[in-house]
């Protein structure tokens, strides 16, 4: 009966709405049974006939198992599974709900577009991809991020002991913990699927900012093998910041409880190298009421490349993580043996 109902109101549509242009094509499949309908007609004026009368097979109709829609363009073909010789992604009923089309050859090259719902996650083979069609444009997302993100971080040194490098022993090169927060900006990631959406290796770009923050009055320089400091009693630093930058990529072996980004926990752990892409030293005091500033570029002897053990536990797109240097922070020989350590959070996108 719905059947028939949603093929009268299909043929009665195209009647209406007929004329020459592309047409769509509805597969619907109930067990080993397969209908096909083809409808001519402009497809903006039909898309709301179609999703409310789509919409209500698929909540009514318990025997349903999957609706497909497709545009036809030219000598499509469609299999008796679904599967369209034109780009496409179907989707797979359970809690799946609409089709995204995806013209590459035909009449229409370029143009997407979805049926039946605003929003679906679908299940591939290797990743989940999220649509969104709140627009003309929509974006993909690669399931559970854990990498790509913004991060603010706080910075420390571990001695050789590997204990938090505190007080006396670090000189000039003491730290203000309060002030010494670093930031993490990951702009691109990509996941390797190993068991779906679940277990995967992830790897990316990012660039790390780690900012360390002096307690004492000191004039920080450096010569080709060398970090020193000289205590400056002329004036009152207000802020005296050693900061270096380092070019990132991760290879972290990736857990998640759930294929729905916004629902997992994810726990991540693996190795992260860095080149070093700057150093900086800023420093800010006031004499008579003016407000002074200076500011140096150099390398200070950050180490050129660098390795660090990363760990990270986090549900939905807010994550906890650390870091811990394999490698000092200075040249060897240059500065006291130190190694960073950074946690902080990390708002993945």
């Amino acid at each position: 009966m719905k059947q028939l109902l949603l093929l009268g109101i299909l043929s009665l549509s195209q009647i209406m709405f007929a004329q020459k242009g592309p047409s769509k094509r509805i597969v619907q499949i109930k067990g080993n049974d397969t209908t096909v309908i083809i409808i001519n007609g402009q497809i903006d004026e039909m898309d709301s006939i179609l999703t409310e009368e789509m919409k209500k097979i698929y909540v009514t109709d318990s025997s349903m198992t999957r609706v497909d829609v497709f545009l036809e363009m030219d000598s499509t073909i469609i299999s008796q599974d679904g599967d369209a010789t034109m780009d496409s992604i179907k989707v797979k009923i359970g809690n799946m709900k609409i089709v995204i089309l995806d013209d590459r050859n035909g009449n229409m090259k370029g143009e997407k577009r979805m049926i039946i719902d605003e929003r679906v996650i679908i299940q591939e083979d290797e990743e989940d991809e999220t649509f969104d069609m709140g627009s003309d444009n929509f974006a993909t997302k690669t399931n559970n991020p854990v990498w790509s993100g913004f991060g603010l971080t706080s910075n420390g040194f571990m001695n050789a002991q590997n204990q938090l490098a505190t007080g006396s022993e670090l000189g000039f090169l003491e730290l203000d913990p309060a002030r010494s927060i670093g930031t993490q900006l990951n702009l691109v990631e990509k996941r390797f699927p190993i068991i779906k959406g679940f277990l995967g290796l992830t790897t990316g770009l990012g660039i790390q900012w780690n900012r360390y923050a002096f307690k004492g009055n000191y004039d920080i320089s450096a010569t080709n093998d060398t970090i020193f400091g000289v205590e400056n009693t002329a004036v009152n630093y207000s802020k005296n910041v050693l900061s270096s930058a380092y070019l990132q990529a991760p290879l972290l072996l990736q857990i998640n409880t759930n294929k729905n980004p916004s629902e997992s926990w994810t726990i991540a752990a693996g190795i992260v190298g860095g080149i070093r892409i700057g150093g900086l030293h800023k420093t800010k005091w006031e004499v008579d009421g003016n407000q002074n500033k200076d500011k140096t570029k150099d390398d200070f002897n950050f180490k050129p490349f660098q390795a660090s053990l990363m760990a990270l536990v986090g549900y939905g797109d807010w994550n906890l993580y650390m870091t811990y240097n394999l490698t000092d922070v200075f040249n060897e020989g240059s500065a006291l043996s130190l190694r960073g350590v950074n946690a902080g959070i990390l708002l993945s996108f």
